[in-house]
């Protein structure tokens, strides 16, 4: 009777530990999707926008919905901050180290439209930042590229961030997608 005591006491223990790592694993892929679909609806909208020529005065053209419920929490100061802090400590190109700004702040819902989980919605920041074009100008855009950034602060702690660099011809061309980089920030 004492061995099965201890063996049920065993398997109730592993299987919480696996079920909370199921739990945490979701939780991160579930960010890393959003944070995907965030900088793909972020530059989809920075297509429509006129001017890139002063990076530090992007605004997105997009709204953000009232969200479902509780929110998980994303301090954009401290974040821009945080996500400068580490593009400062990985740059070699002085001057022409891109610049981050908060472009747009929302939820899970307001990406997705509609968020079908219960509980807290994971919360999105969109920012932009110019490429490194040596003209010693980190807010001005002078060849059509810049950089967006969407990091989501997700269930459980979950964390994920998107950086892409996106390009165009022209003022109203269409936007291409010339590099995509997973969790940096």
């Amino acid at each position: 009777m004492a061995c099965l005591v201890s063996v049920t006491g065993w398997l109730i223990g592993h299987t919480r530990v696996d079920r909370d790592m199921t739990r945490t694993l979701a939780d991160e892929r579930e960010a890393a999707r959003l944070a995907e679909a965030a900088v793909q609806l972020a530059a989809l909208a920075l297509g429509r926008v006129p001017d890139w020529s002063r990076v530090d005065a992007l605004a997105l053209p997009l709204s953000c919905a009232d969200a479902p419920g509780p929110l998980v929490g994303l301090d954009a100061a401290a974040e821009t901050s945080r996500v400068q802090a580490i593009e400062d400590a990985a740059s070699r190109w002085g001057v022409d180290t891109p610049r981050w700004r908060l472009a747009w702040q929302c939820h899970a819902a307001g990406v997705l439209v509609a968020w079908p989980r219960a509980g807290t919605t994971p919360s999105v920041g969109i920012w932009v930042g110019d490429d490194v074009e040596g003209d010693g100008a980190p807010w001005i855009d002078t060849n059509q590229r810049i950089r967006v950034l969407g990091v989501v602060a997700g269930r459980g702690g979950a964390r994920s961030s998107q950086v892409v660099t996106i390009a165009r011809s022209a003022s109203g061309a269409p936007v291409t997608l010339l590099a995509w980089r997973s969790g940096q920030y």
